[in-house]
C-alpha cells in the first residue's frame, strides 16, 4: 500500500521506514540494484520504489548510479553509501556488518546482468517457504583470502541459501546462476569443487540455474558425461570406509533447473 494513501500519520511513518529497511538489508549484501528488483524487496510497484529510492539518495542513504551497455542502453542502479551501511544499526550490529559500499562508475555491464540474474533467483527462492537467509560470493567464508588460503574454498558458488529438509532440517545448498556455457575442462575443475566442498560440509548439494529448460537439460548431460570420462564421483563414509559413489549417484547432488522460473 502507498503511505501516502494511509490517513494515519505514524502508521504512514512506520510503513515508509519499512520501506527502508527492507533496501537497506538488502543492499547491505548486495551492494547495489535495479529500481524494479528493490520494488520487489518493498512490496511495491516500480513507480512508488522509485519514489523511496530518491528520497534516500537525498539524505545520502543511497547512491543512484547507471550501467552504459553497446548501443547507448543506460540501466539505472542504486548503490548503498557507507552512510546507508550504518544507517539505524545497533553497536553491536556494527561491530560485525559488512562495511562494503557502492562507488559510482565501478559495475561493468559485463557483470551486470549476471549480479541481477543472481539477486532475482535469491527473491524467487525467497518467495518459498523451504528456504531461507542467503549469503551472496563475497560473504563466504575465506573469500577475500589469497588463492592458495588453506581456508578457501575450492569453489565459490554464486550464493548460499538455507533449505528445509523434513528428515534432515535445515541445511545449506549452494546457488550457481548460468548465463553463458564454460569449456568443459573449467566445468571439470568447478565439479570436482562443488564435490570437495561438499564433502568438507560447506553445503550439502547444488542448484543451478539456467537461461531456459533447454540449457538446463543440455548442462545435465555435460556433467554426467564429464563425470563418466573422467572418472568423478563423490566419496561417502559406509561403516567406517570411503566409498566413491557412481558418476549417476553422484548427479543426484546437482539439480538443474530454468531461469524461466524466476
Amino acid at each position: 500500500m502507498n503511505e501516502y494513501l494511509i490517513a494515519d500519520p505514524a502508521i504512514r511513518r512506520a510503513r515508509a521506514n519499512e520501506k527502508e529497511i527492507a533496501v537497506l538489508t538488502f543492499l547491505r549484501s548486495e551492494i547495489y540494484s535495479s529500481t524494479t528488483i528493490l520494488a520487489v524487496e518493498m512490496g511495491v510497484g516500480d513507480r512508488a520504489a522509485r519514489n523511496v529510492l530518491n528520497r534516500m539518495a537525498e539524505r545520502g542513504l543511497l547512491i543512484k548510479d547507471e550501467v552504459k551497455f553497446i548501443g547507448g542502453r543506460a540501466l539505472p542502479l542504486w548503490g548503498i553509501t557507507s552512510s546507508g551501511v550504518l544507517e539505524g544499526l545497533t553497536p553491536d550490529e556494527i561491530a560485525t556488518v559488512n562495511l562494503r559500499y557502492h562507488r559510482t562508475g565501478s559495475v561493468s555491464s559485463v557483470t551486470i546482468a549476471h549480479t541481477l540474474d543472481v539477486q532475482r533467483c535469491r527473491q524467487y527462492l525467497h518467495s518459498n517457504p523451504e528456504f531461507c537467509g542467503w549469503t551472496p560470493t563475497r560473504l563466504l567464508p575465506a573469500h577475500n583470502k589469497k588463492k592458495n588460503h588453506p581456508e578457501r574454498w575450492a569453489v565459490y558458488p554464486d550464493g548460499v541459501i538455507s533449505e528445509f529438509f523434513n528428515e534432515k532440517g535445515v541445511l545449506p545448498v549452494a546457488i550457481e546462476v548460468e548465463r553463458s556455457r564454460k569449456t568443459p575442462q573449467r566445468y571439470i575443475q568447478i565439479i570436482k569443487g562443488h564435490l570437495n566442498n561438499i564433502e568438507n560440509h560447506k553445503y550439502s548439494n547444488v542448484y543451478y540455474f539456467c537461461t531456459s529448460l533447454e540449457s538446463a537439460v543440455s548442462l545435465q548431460a555435460l556433467f554426467l558425461r564429464l563425470m563418466k570420462d573422467k572418472d568423478i564421483g563423490y566419496w561417502i563414509l559406509d561403516d567406517g570406509r570411503k566409498e566413491k559413489l557412481s558418476p549417476e549417484d553422484t548427479m543426484g547432488l546437482f539439480t538443474f533447473r530454468s531461469m524461466g522460473d524466476f
